[in-house]
C-alpha cells in the first residue's frame, strides 16, 4: 500500500481535488477497519530498572534537578508504536545531556520495556523515563551516578474527536539552541501553559517565543494549511520535536502529494490560515476549531484533514513492533 501509494501521490502536481478525493478513499478504509478492531483498556504497571515498583529515592537527579529525558508512547497488546523513532529522539536527549553510552542505554531501556508490556499485553499510554540517577546535591553530575530506567504504563486518556478551542497563552518558550527538539524532563513552561488552558477553560493553549513567533502548543506540535500547503514551525531555537510530526514531514505529506515547508510563523499567519491541526502521539491529528476570538470554518478542509488523520494512523500502524 506505501509503495503504490508514493507512486500515486509524491508528485508536487498533483491537483488539489485529486488529493481530496484520494484522502477520502483512505479515510473510508480507516472507518472500515477501526469498526472492527477495539482497543482494550490497560492497567497501571510500573517499573523501575526492569523490577516492579513505585517509587524512585529522594536523591534521584532526575527529581532534584531534572536530569534526563522521556518519551510517550502508544502500546497497544503489549506492541509499541513507533518504538524506533523514540529511541533515536530519547538517545540523542540522553547523548546531549552527556550521559555516558547514550545509544546503548537507550536500546537498554526500550528492549526492556518492550519485554515488560508484552509480558503484561498492555493497552494504552507507555511512558519511558531515564533519569542521572542518585546523587549528592549539586548541579554537577557524579562520574558514579548510574542512571534509573523507569517505564509507567497506564490507561488511554479520555480524547474529545470535536475541534479544539485553543488560547494564546502568556508564557513564552525561552530560547536553548543546544536543547531545542529534545523531550528534556524539564517541562516547567508547558506546565505553566497548560495550568493557564485550564484556569481559562480551553483545550490547549499556543505557545509564542520572545520574538513573537508560534512554536507549539503546551502539548503538541502545530501545522497549519494555507493554499493547500502545510507549513510547520521550525525548531531550531526552542520547542519539541514531536515524533508524530516526523512522521508527517517524512513521510505522510510527501506522499499525498504535499510538499510541506518549516519557516517561522506569527501569530497572524496561523490566525490566518485555512486550517489549524496539532499532533503529538496522543492526539494523532487533532484539528483547531478556534483560537481565541477566531473560528475557523472547517468544512472545506474536514476531508482532507480527516483523512490525514487515517494515513497517519496507517503510518504508525505499519512502524509499530509486530
Amino acid at each position: 500500500m506505501r509503495s503504490q501509494l508514493c507512486a500515486t501521490s509524491c508528485s508536487s502536481a498533483v491537483h488539489p481535488a485529486r488529493i481530496v478525493q484520494f484522502l477520502r478513499l483512505r479515510w473510508n478504509q480507516r472507518l472500515a477497519r477501526l469498526q472492527s478492531v477495539g482497543l482494550r483498556s490497560g492497567v497501571p504497571h510500573t517499573w523501575i530498572n526492569g523490577a516492579s515498583a513505585h517509587a524512585v529515592p529522594a536523591d534521584d537527579r532526575g527529581l532534584n534537578y531534572a536530569d534526563g529525558a522521556f518519551e510517550t508512547l502508544q502500546c497497544s497488546s503489549g506492541k509499541l508504536a513507533c518504538p524506533d523513532l523514540h529511541e533515536v529522539r530519547l538517545a540523542g536527549a540522553l547523548a546531549r545531556l552527556e550521559f555516558d553510552g547514550p545509544q546503548s542505554l537507550a536500546k537498554q531501556c526500550f528492549d526492556e520495556m518492550k519485554q515488560l508490556l508484552a509480558v503484561v499485553m498492555h493497552s494504552g499510554v507507555v511512558r519511558c523515563t531515564v533519569t542521572r540517577g542518585s546523587g549528592p546535591r549539586g548541579y554537577a553530575p557524579s562520574a558514579a551516578a548510574v542512571p534509573r530506567r523507569i517505564v509507567a504504563a497506564q490507561d488511554f486518556p479520555v480524547l474529545d474527536d470535536q475541534p479544539m478551542h485553543c488560547g494564546l497563552s502568556q508564557v513564552r518558550w525561552a530560547d536553548q539552541p543546544q536543547l531545542a527538539g529534545l523531550k528534556l524532563l524539564a517541562r516547567t513552561e508547558q506546565v505553566l501553559a497548560a495550568a493557564e488552558a485550564r484556569q481559562q477553560g480551553w483545550d490547549d493553549a499556543l505557545m509564542q517565543d520572545y520574538r513573537g513567533n508560534v512554536v507549539s502548543s503546551s502539548r503538541a506540535n502545530l501545522f497549519i494549511l494555507r493554499d493547500m500547503q502545510f507549513l510547520t514551525p521550525n525548531l531550531e531555537a526552542c520547542g519539541i520535536a514531536g515524533t508524530r510530526r516526523q512522521l508527517l514531514l517524512d513521510h505522510v505529506l510527501p506522499e499525498l502529494g504535499f510538499v510541506p515547508a518549516l519557516q517561522e510563523l506569527v501569530l497572524d499567519d496561523v490566525l490566518s490560515a485555512d486550517a489549524v491541526i496539532l499532533t503529538n502521539t496522543l492526539l494523532g491529528v487533532a484539528s483547531v476549531g478556534s483560537i481565541a476570538d477566531r473560528t475557523f470554518d472547517l468544512e472545506g478542509a474536514k476531508p482532507l484533514l480527516s483523512s490525514l488523520s487515517a494515513a497517519l494512523f496507517d503510518c504508525v500502524t505499519e512502524l509499530s513492533t509486530s
